[in-house]
């Protein structure tokens, strides 16, 4: 017997920034690898980099298990640089858009899957300031 959530009844995983943060990295990759070649060093190669340090500083804020406030703040500090990272990617992303035209489906699902994980990371840092606001 397989059991099932309502979809209406179904929430947000703790750990859907990470699978979003994968996501994003393996997208961000399939597209880079498709730009001319002579922008690898301007363009593929910086997107694709910021791409992956966000997956990068999601899995090592998600490694952190908080002990004392100290321990609470890197994992805080990661999930900071990943949101800054993300915004940074935006910025990466429009440039691209311009230069080689992208097709609006393309930059719909990038920047979706952008604004997603945007919104899981400040949502767990929201959720870690509650859950962690009593540690020494």
């Amino acid at each position: 017997m397989r059991l099932s959530v309502i979809k209406s009844k179904r929430a947000e995983s703790d750990m859907e920034f990470i699978h979003t943060a994968r996501e994003l990295q393996i997208y961000t990759i399939q597209k880079c690898v498709n730009f001319p070649k002579r922008y690898t060093f301007y363009i593929s190669q910086p997107i694709s980099e910021a791409a992956t340090r966000i997956h990068q500083y999601a899995k090592m804020a998600n490694s952190i298990y908080p002990l004392n406030a100290h321990e609470a703040q890197i994992r805080r500090d990661y999930l900071i640089r990943a949101n800054a990272e993300l915004n940074s990617l935006v910025s990466q992303i429009e440039v691209a858009h311009e230069l080689f035209g992208l097709e609006q489906n393309v930059m719909k699902y990038w920047m979706d899957i952008v604004e997603r994980e945007i919104r899981l990371i400040k949502g767990t840092m929201k959720k870690d300031r509650e859950r962690y606001k009593d540690l020494p």
